[in-house]
């Protein structure tokens, strides 16, 4: 194991033996306890408060405890993603429809507003993740701008993109990065984007590959010099050999030191990471 600083995270996992693992670091070994028993997608903090996302169960509200203190069901035809939270609401990934959904924290998780990246009501962006800094989104998604049907094949194409949406204009104000193969987990770190390229297995800082996995790439956190990249167990096994020389049938999380670029692996009991979030 690296070094690590005692430290918790929570780990979102995702469809088939899903679940929420709390992963607490004492004295360098990780302990492993699983907080909710059902899929869950994306996690972020709500004050002292968590808001943790599953498409088969809706909203979980927990508190600093990790108990569960508000549930609200939504439809699971909007195949719930990634969240964020600004000024008391949630913005939460509705992957069905290109939207993404705006909740009131405060009015009883009420949904009060919409952003959508296309009018169809059927998955042609694919939008999964985003992160929220100075009135913008950053959101990712495997395709932009929607072409209908283009979405066929995603795993052979290289049309993702991580984009930048305003707020307070409401509109996309720039393509941040392209040609990605099924971008997930965006996040800001140090003032730099940090973003999984899934489908490459890689670890980007803006244009720059720091990581590399052995497996389908999800999951992302940084705590000083220390990055957490969660993997999933891969589909399409004969494919992805064509590209890569060796595959890790395995689901965890590196834990990786930026600095001496040397990593550990921690087994998750589950199938498919989707969040990592230092807590």
């Amino acid at each position: 194991m690296i070094p690590i600083d005692d430290c918790k995270l929570l780990i979102s996992c995702c469809n088939h033996k899903g679940g929420l693992y709390l992963v607490h670091f004492k004295q360098q070994q990780p302990e492993i306890k699983r907080i909710l028993n059902v899929g869950c997608t994306g996690i972020t903090k709500y004050g002292s408060s968590f808001v943790v996302i599953s498409n088969s169960h809706g909203i979980f509200i927990l508190d600093e405890n990790l108990k569960v203190i508000m549930n609200k069901a939504l439809s699971t035809e909007l195949d719930l993603h990634g969240v964020a939270i600004d000024n008391d609401k949630a913005y939460i990934i509705e992957t069905k429809t290109n939207s993404i959904g705006i909740y009131n924290l405060k009015n009883n998780l009420e949904r009060i507003d919409e952003i959508r990246f296309s009018p169809e009501n059927d998955d042609v962006c694919h939008v999964n993740d985003l992160y929220i800094a100075n009135d913008k989104l950053y959101v990712s998604m495997f395709l932009y701008p929607p072409r209908k049907n283009s979405l066929s094949f995603p795993n052979k194409t290289y049309q993702g993109v991580i984009l930048e949406y305003s707020l307070q204009e409401r509109k996309v104000v720039k393509i941040c990065h392209d040609k990605l193969l099924q971008p997930h987990s965006v996040l800001h770190y140090d003032n730099k984007m940090f973003y999984c390229v899934s489908g490459e297995f890689l670890v980007k800082r803006n244009e720059e590959d720091i990581f590399k996995c052995l497996g389908y790439t999800r999951g992302l956190a940084v705590r000083n010099q220390t990055m957490f990249v969660g993997q999933s167990e891969s589909r399409q096994i004969p494919v992805l050999l064509n590209k890569h020389t060796n595959i890790l049938l395995d689901c965890g999380i590196y834990v990786h030191d930026i600095s001496t670029k040397l990593s550990s692996f921690i087994h998750i009991p589950s199938e498919e990471i989707y969040g990592i979030l230092v807590i």
